[in-house]
């Protein structure tokens, strides 16, 4: 992907602005150096990148990659996934299913996995599920050593936004999640998801809330 198509955005208290608005109030941070990176900087199928910053410091802190999926950080989706699972829950057959083959089971039918990372390592997932008429959002986590740096922001941003200006049109967007994860709930309705009935869903055994965000 050239460079030119990379989009960028300032992350502060989870609120994103692209760079050219921030440095529009703030235009130090277009002599910041950690502003700028070189083609060859880009990660793999890399489409964002993401500043964090000290507004009183006046700088840049650290800097994130969003990358759409490639085999490269096939492992990555896995390991953070069961890793959360078996945290919380246990890891299902229907898990395995989308794990294992995630080429077959998730892009093939037309969704996509984002995937975010930093120069050294590969931080967090979400995966977008295409059911045709319907989308899901699931399977995000992120490293447990990375927790509490707001870094759920740029993957929920980036599924949202994919859902969003899909030429598919998706009415809105279900995500089906468990009530006593109240961080994961918490972040879910700050981006407008509404709890909806759970009806008769049976896909996983750990479900007992669903949301929604209608466009």
């Amino acid at each position: 992907m050239p460079a030119a198509t990379i989009r960028k955005y300032v992350m502060t208290r989870g609120k994103m602005e692209t760079l050219e608005e921030f440095a529009s109030k703030n235009e130090w941070v277009l002599s910041d150096t950690l502003a700028h990176e070189q083609k060859q900087d880009y990660p793999v199928n890399c489409i964002s990148v993401y500043y964090t910053v000290d507004l009183e410091a006046k700088q840049l802190t650290d800097k994130y990659f969003i990358a759409t999926y490639h085999p490269t950080y096939k492992n990555t989706f896995k390991e953070i996934s069961v890793a959360w699972l078996e945290e919380y829950f246990s890891v299902e057959a229907n898990d395995l299913y989308q794990l294992d083959h995630p080429e077959e089971n998730i892009i093939a039918p037309g969704g996509e996995i984002f995937t975010l990372l930093n120069a050294k390592d590969q931080i967090g997932v979400v995966a977008m599920l295409d059911y045709g008429s319907t989308v899901e959002l699931g399977k995000m986590g992120i490293k447990k050593q990375y927790n509490g740096k707001g870094l759920a922001h740029p993957l929920m941003f980036e599924g949202v936004q994919w859902a969003k200006n899909h030429h598919k049109q998706f009415p809105h967007i279900d995500i089906y999640t468990a009530k006593h994860l109240t961080p994961a709930v918490n972040l879910y309705r700050k981006y407008g998801f509404e709890d909806v009935p759970v009806g008769g869903y049976t896909k996983f055994a750990r479900v007992d809330l669903a949301m929604r965000l209608t466009f």
